[in-house]
């Protein structure tokens, strides 16, 4: 049951490579499940238990079709299955469940800024829990990915996307709590994650995922509109279930194998960047000098956070 061994210089780098991946593809789903929600075909508890229902048959499907070197042996330890629940009540059906709900009440934009602070929190997880060094190069790194995070999220914030949020505080907390779930995640199960392969942890957690969140949100998915989904619909359905989720996920378990906790919730500053990056392609925003500082700034935070001295 245990992952591949990699070479530890090329598997950090496949690491942040992977990483990158999942928080460009975060990023861009924002903007793709507010318009979703919007449209009037989905509620926001509809449109989580699709993804994390989509998501748990994407993986077992994959799981059938896919060569056991791919996917793992996909069999978990009865002494593990406790913990594996856990973890999936916090990255699965917390972590998700909470931020697409999360957007459905507020704006892509104060959304995208609550990610901002999942590497703060994971930093002072990691210290408290896992006596992880909190160096001045990783404080210094965090604090400078928040500042240009916040940044490039205001330089993009468009006041008239205002009249979206219909409980902008509400939404808001529970984007925020699903940045603390996923804190606790990256910061307390690293020893778990590293005696499975990445591809059978997250079918299970996924699986555990749909059966305890789809209970909440029974309703709102009897209540779905068929007939108001049309191929566009269809076609941001996909992209959510496929990129945020399915291939998102198993890129964060992943780098999650190779990285530090920090490190890997540095990622998230990622997410407003490429927010801002597919309003500019797309003409709704202009991406500036502030925008180009913001996106320094990130990075610049990222390798210092990951590049810190310490175990």
């Amino acid at each position: 049951m245990e992952s591949e061994k990699i070479n530890p210089a090329s598997g950090r780098l496949l690491g942040h490579v992977a990483m990158l991946l999942a928080a460009v593809f975060w990023g861009a789903m924002s903007p793709i499940a507010k318009h979703l929600m919007l449209s009037g075909a989905v509620t926001p508890m509809a449109l989580s238990a699709i993804r994390i229902i989509g998501g748990a048959i994407v993986f077992w499907l994959a799981g059938l079709l896919l060569p056991r070197k791919v996917t793992g042996d996909g069999r978990l330890a009865k002494s593990d299955i406790a913990i594996i629940l856990l973890m999936s009540v916090l990255i699965i059906s917390a972590n998700q469940g909470l931020y697409i709900v999360g957007i459905g009440f507020t704006t892509p934009f104060e959304a995208t800024v609550m990610t901002t602070m999942t590497p703060v929190f994971t930093l002072l997880l990691a210290a408290i829990f896992i006596a992880m060094p909190m160096t001045i190069l990783k404080v210094t790194g965090v604090a400078l990915g928040l500042g240009g995070a916040l940044l490039l999220a205001f330089a993009s914030r468009d006041n008239s996307t205002a009249s979206m949020a219909s409980n902008p505080m509400l939404g808001n907390l529970m984007c925020m709590g699903a940045q603390i779930c996923a804190a606790v995640y990256f910061t307390m199960f690293r020893g778990i994650i590293s005696r499975y392969h990445p591809f059978t942890l997250m079918k299970w957690l996924f699986l555990f995922g749909a059966l305890t969140w789809t209970p909440f949100a029974w309703s709102d998915l009897m209540s779905v509109d068929i007939a108001m989904i049309d191929g566009h619909s269809i076609m941001s359905l996909a992209y959510i279930i496929l990129f945020p989720t399915f291939f998102a996920y198993l890129f964060m378990l992943f780098a999650q194998q190779r990285l530090k906790p920090t490190t890997v919730s540095m990622y998230s500053y990622v997410q407003p960047l490429t927010a801002a990056t597919l309003a500019s392609i797309m003409g709704l925003a202009v991406f500036g000098w502030s925008n180009i500082l913001a996106t320094v700034m990130i990075f610049s935070g990222v390798a210092m956070v990951a590049f810190s001295k310490g175990k």
